[in-house]
């Protein structure tokens, strides 16, 4: 029997709260430092949930219970773009998060 762990969520759980109304907030664990032409730093995401009681940290696997971390910009873009977002805010700075909400629709970017 396993116990879940209600504070915790993995990708393909991730999909399924971004269905409900969940957001995607990408938090900067570390500083981002740009070496050559690539950007590094430590970001973990954080499943935001609309009345804001029941978010749930994205896990490699329910088994371990390690965060899920992305250690380049172009690594949590993939991972964002792969989660349906349109576009991707990323915080620089440690201790900072940047939301990402999933829309049905498309701007018109003339306007």
């Amino acid at each position: 029997m396993m116990v879940e762990v209600p504070n915790v969520v993995t990708e393909d759980g991730l999909r399924g709260f971004l269905a409900q109304g969940y957001c995607i907030e990408v938090i900067c664990e570390k500083g981002a430092e740009r070496r050559n032409n690539t950007w590094y730093g430590v970001w973990i995401v954080r499943a935001g949930a609309p009345d804001r009681r029941n978010d749930k940290m994205l896990v490699t696997s329910r088994n371990l219970l390690k965060f899920r971390d992305f250690r380049t910009i172009s690594g949590l873009v993939s991972f964002l773009a792969d989660m349906g977002c349109k576009t991707a805010s990323i915080p620089l700075e440690q201790g900072r998060c940047e939301p990402h909400h999933l829309t049905t629709h498309t701007h018109d970017a003339r306007r």
